[in-house]
């Protein structure tokens, strides 16, 4: 027994100092390095991360598409601070909008502030898994703290069914009656296990384990739980609470950022991999009739409105090049924010409008809008 627990004890000491090698190795590689959350959770997306932490994006076992940034003041994506009553405009969405694959002049936002003659003009509040019912929230403290002039939205597969989801750390639409009520779930119900969570994500040989080779570190603490599934509104179905999400969020909206309809445009995302194979195609969260009605609705509502499809395949067909970074990523890569950049300045700047100009270029400071941009939307 005693000469047992000696060779267990040997294994174990090797082991040990196996993974020590190990997270030394990795230390010197550019193993994702992933910033927190800020735990200021009633100011929660519109503060997203915490302040001026660095971060490093890395992808798969190669750790391909490199890229290293500190976040801002805010705790967004952004290589300039965001202040107070700026009178920006604000661009919302998830992962996509966040952008960390991507450095900051290549995404929309940065390409959209380029067009209009100051990168500071556009503030980019992406967060991974954000759906509608968060952008309703975020827009509820950007429109009080930020004093937007347009807001830019991003509308991808799976932001109207997951709106419902009662998900950890995300706000949803809880139905009451006809109507809803925005909703916070908590991200973690134990002190202990937030402690633990940052201890273990501070080792570079796990960030590369569950980061890189996309393993779930939360998996382990959602053992036991399960997500609160949507209460039905009514008899009608999946399709039918997911119009009735789009009414009351299109309602809201206006309200919510203090900007007018015709100077909020709405991007709605595509399966491009379906534009460059159709065998490609993916099952979509939502029906085809609710990504219809949105677009509609919106449109009938006075917002500006852009359905990227058709948009995506006239220039894949002239081009032949791609929006993302297919076949290891879907997220867009510079090609695809500079389609949705264009898209964003032709519906709220386009033929010489100045009525939903950011503050930071607006007439108070005589600047003028790209003319470059200018003669592209002509085209």
């Amino acid at each position: 027994m005693r000469a047992l627990l000696y060779r267990l004890s040997w294994l174990a000491l090797g082991a040990l100092a196996a993974l020590l090698v190990l997270e030394c190795i990795f230390r010197l590689l550019p193993v994702s390095l992933w910033t927190f959350r800020t735990g200021q959770m009633e100011r929660w997306p519109l503060q997203g991360y915490e302040a001026r932490r660095p971060y490093t994006y890395s992808r798969t076992w190669e750790m391909l598409n490199i890229h290293h940034g500190t976040t801002n003041n805010y705790g967004h994506i952004a290589p300039f601070e965001y202040r107070a009553g700026s009178h920006p405009v604000i661009a919302l969405g998830d992962s996509y909008v966040e952008s960390l694959m991507n450095a900051y002049e290549d995404t929309m936002q940065g390409q959209l502030g380029e067009r209009l003659g100051s990168r500071e003009s556009v503030y980019g509040l992406g967060f991974s898994g954000l759906s509608a019912a968060d952008y309703l929230a975020i827009s509820r403290l950007a429109g009080a703290e930020l004093a937007p002039r347009a807001v830019v939205i991003v509308i991808f597969n799976g932001d109207l069914s997951e709106s419902l989801l009662a998900r950890q750390g995300y706000y949803h639409f809880e139905p009451q009656g006809y109507t809803f009520r925005l909703v916070y779930r908590p991200l973690d119900d134990d002190q202990s296990t937030r402690e633990l969570r940052r201890m273990v994500r501070g080792s570079s040989l796990y960030r590369y384990v569950f980061g890189n080779l996309g393993f779930s570190f939360d998996s382990v603490f959602k053992l036991g739980r399960t997500e609160q599934a949507p209460r039905p509104l009514a008899a009608g179905g999946e399709a039918d609470s997911q119009r009735r999400v789009i009414d009351y969020f299109l309602a809201e909206l206006p309200r919510a950022t203090g900007v007018s309809p015709q100077c909020i445009a709405f991007l709605v995302d595509s399966d491009r991999y379906a534009i460059y194979n159709p065998k490609l195609a993916s099952v979509p969260n939502e029906q085809p009739e609710v990504r219809h009605y949105f677009l509609e609705r919106a449109q009938k509502l006075g917002f500006a409105v852009s359905d990227l499809d058709p948009v995506f395949r006239a220039r894949y067909a002239r081009d032949r090049a791609k929006f993302d970074y297919w076949p290891s990523d879907r997220h867009w890569n510079r090609l695809g924010h500079g389609v949705a950049a264009e898209e964003a300045y032709r519906l709220l700047f386009g033929q010489g409008r100045r009525e939903c100009l950011p503050g930071t270029i607006g007439p108070r400071t005589n600047a003028r809008i790209n003319p470059a941009a200018t003669a592209s939307e002509r085209r």
